[in-house]
């Protein structure tokens, strides 16, 4: 019966010390701050915020192409953002787009440039269905 006793108090004390655990805010990151939009008809975005310093930003947008028979389609277009800090404490960032004309990035390190965008703009493509 003893030995029960022993065994239950030790089991609680392991449950205790573990519950009462201090959680390393930088191995659990935890939301600084979130947007969410979402425009079913015309598209979506969001954009967030960790407390490691991640963030992401994007938007889609409905746009509308011709497909290879030439019929009207359409599709999402998507361009955003995101960067983080490596272990090394530099910061790297992403810039994306995903539309029509394929994928493209561009990437860097440190401050993230906003002199320098990926063109967004395309004279083949088209925001509105074909009348």
């Amino acid at each position: 019966m003893q030995m029960h006793v022993i065994a239950l108090a030790a089991l609680a004390v392991l449950i205790a010390t573990t519950v009462a655990a201090p959680v390393d805010p930088v191995a659990t990151p935890y939301i600084v701050q979130y947007e969410n939009n979402n425009a079913q008809n015309e598209g979506y975005s969001f954009e967030y915020e960790l407390s490691d310093e991640q963030r992401r930003k994007e938007e889609g947008t409905l746009r509308y192409s011709k497909d290879d028979e030439g019929k009207d389609v359409q599709f999402v277009a998507v361009q955003g953002r995101y960067s983080y800090v490596g272990d090394d404490g530099r910061t790297y960032w992403v810039e994306y787009i995903a539309d029509e004309n394929g994928y493209r990035a561009r990437m860097g390190t440190g401050d993230y440039d906003t002199d320098r965008k990926l063109d967004f703009s395309s004279n083949d493509r088209r925001n509105r269905p074909a009348a």
